[in-house]
């Protein structure tokens, strides 16, 4: 009985933290710059782990993120990077220190340790990639809304008149074509469609895949 009461007792405990650790926190927060202007589209990064979130126009956003969240980051490829501790706050504000910043790409956060890839549902895992031959293959599996034909690829949603091409960045350079890449090769791959690419101008269009192969 005595044992009996204390797997009860452990299956209890375990019960609470796994409720703690998928309880979400609503917080709100605002990115600006060092004379205190709105930045758009700061990426924030929980745990070191990039996330879809963005600040919008007025330099805000409002999203849910895990209770047991140690740190939050926002990037910036033309102001840099902030980290905070997470202390259980709602609100919180990000400003950068100055308009002096050697580019930081996500390269460069990539060697410092962070995640540049954010989760996808259903997404496959790196350690996956090595198991296709061709990585149009490995697209057509990972990328919902993406058709793939042969080596010609279509983001729907993007521009549908002239080339549909979309951009490919790999380790930061433009290339006209992905062909020459074997997946056993990738470190990380990620697609931006409609305002994540405003970045790139029209150029983007129609879709850009971010590709970072392995050293």
């Amino acid at each position: 009985m005595r044992y009996l009461l204390l797997i009860c007792v452990v299956t209890v405990q375990f019960c609470l933290a796994q409720n703690q650790s998928s309880e979400k926190v609503k917080i709100e927060a605002t990115v600006v710059n060092y004379l205190g202007i709105p930045v758009k589209k700061a990426i924030l990064y929980i745990d070191s782990i990039k996330t879809f979130v963005r600040s919008n126009k007025q330099g805000n956003f409002t999203t849910e993120i895990p209770s047991s969240t140690q740190s939050l980051s926002v990037y910036s490829k033309t102001h840099g990077l902030i980290t905070k501790v997470y202390g259980m706050e709602n609100h919180i504000d990000f400003q950068f220190p100055n308009n002096i910043v050697n580019e930081l790409t996500e390269r460069n956060l990539q060697d410092m340790g962070f995640t540049v890839v954010a989760p996808r549902k259903g997404s496959i895992d790196p350690a996956r990639f090595k198991e296709y031959t061709d990585i149009y293959k490995l697209i057509r599996e990972l990328f919902t809304g993406v058709e793939v034909n042969g080596s010609n690829i279509v983001v729907r949603g993007s521009n549908s008149f002239g080339d549909t091409t979309p951009l490919f960045v790999v380790d930061d350079s433009y290339v006209p074509s992905i062909s020459f890449i074997n997946p056993v090769e990738l470190k990380s791959i990620e697609l931006l469609k409609g305002e994540e690419t405003t970045l790139y101008g029209s150029r983007g269009a129609n879709g850009v895949f971010i590709i970072h192969l392995a050293k």
